[in-house]
């Protein structure tokens, strides 16, 4: 079992983490998508989910992809959950330029 974080913990992550907010025991990030980037955008995500093993729950909603990242097994937010936010940021913005 993974360690939950704190409150404390959870306010640090987020506010490295914007656009994410906390609801309850979840981390939650809506993404507007246009229809046609939409396969491509959950493509993406869901290859950092599997480089992980570590899966968000996504939503569709109208012109918006709906992101909830929590460690199901533990019940809440934990570091694995933070570092999926991050790569999941990582993955919406593209690769890192030099």
């Amino acid at each position: 079992m993974a360690q939950l974080l704190d409150d404390n913990d959870i306010d640090d992550a987020l506010a490295a983490l914007p656009g994410w907010r906390r609801e309850g025991n979840k981390l939650v990030r809506d993404v507007p998508v246009e229809d046609d980037s939409r396969d491509n955008l959950e493509r993406a995500i869901m290859t950092v989910a599997d480089e992980l093993d570590h899966h968000p729950v996504i939503s569709e909603g109208d012109g918006e992809l709906r992101l909830e990242v929590w460690t199901h097994s533990d019940g809440g937010i934990t570091a694995k959950d933070v570092e999926l936010a991050g790569r999941i940021d990582q993955a919406l913005t593209g690769p890192v330029q030099d």
